[in-house]
């Protein structure tokens, strides 16, 4: 009799980080599934390395645009000295050449362009197959983002569920504690046998085992949950 007595308080005393779990989190306690997608997606680390990869195709495809400079050459000059002029005059009577000589200064300047034809169609393909490397990984972001989306759907769905049971099994347990209360009771009264004491100990014995398993995979997908998106989930 002691021993069974000693047994029961020892199921109804029992506290573990998987009870004190399931009487703290519920589902107002959850950000909104949305918010937890945009963040999984801001965090993941592949979609910030394609964008990066996207951004150096992008500064590939400006340095090709500018290649042709390199095939333009400057040219320009500067002169300075005397020059000698020679004025015509002419008159009814007569016509006459005079010469004279003034102090001046020139400068030109010039551009000369040598693009092979190769070299066009060269730089054509080269941006062409850059940006074609761009379409992909938006396709692969996309592809990405899509997953990510699937996964914390389906994780927060399950830590749902498991909120949900959690909160059925406490009822339950409660009510087969209170059920092994009165059976003891009967029991002390003589008007309950060992057996029946002993079903209703072993009911409320597997109805806890029951919910501490629901806890524990209540814990792993909210720990699961988080580290896909990258921060906490709770308010």
């Amino acid at each position: 009799m002691k021993k069974w007595i000693l047994i029961l308080l020892v199921l109804l005393s029992r506290s573990t980080f998987g009870q004190e779990l399931g009487t703290s989190l519920t589902e107002e306690k959850l950000l909104p599934l949305g918010l937890l997608i945009e963040t999984a997606i801001s965090n993941a680390p592949l979609i910030s390395r394609l964008s990066k990869g996207q951004e150096q195709r992008q500064e590939e495809i400006k340095i090709a645009k500018k290649s042709w400079t390199q095939h333009l050459a400057l040219t320009g000059g500067y002169n300075y000295g005397n020059v000698v002029v020679a004025d015509r005059l002419s008159s009814p009577q007569d016509v006459s050449t005079v010469f004279r000589t003034n102090t001046s200064s020139t400068y030109f300047i010039g551009a000369n362009l040598r693009l092979p034809l190769s070299e066009i169609t060269t730089r054509k393909n080269q941006i062409k197959i850059q940006e074609l490397a761009i379409e992909e990984m938006e396709y692969q972001k996309l592809d990405l983002e899509l997953t990510i989306e699937q996964e914390v759907t389906k994780r927060y769905n399950e830590l749902l569920k498991s909120i949900g049971t959690i909160r059925l099994q406490n009822k339950k347990v409660e009510a087969d504690e209170s059920a092994v209360l009165i059976t003891e009771q009967h029991f002390k009264n003589g008007t309950a046998t060992m057996a029946e004491y002993r079903m209703a100990l072993d009911i409320l014995n597997t109805a806890k085992i029951e919910l501490e398993k629901t806890k524990r995979d209540a814990w792993f997908y909210l720990q699961t949950l988080e580290q896909l998106v990258g921060a906490p989930i709770l308010r």
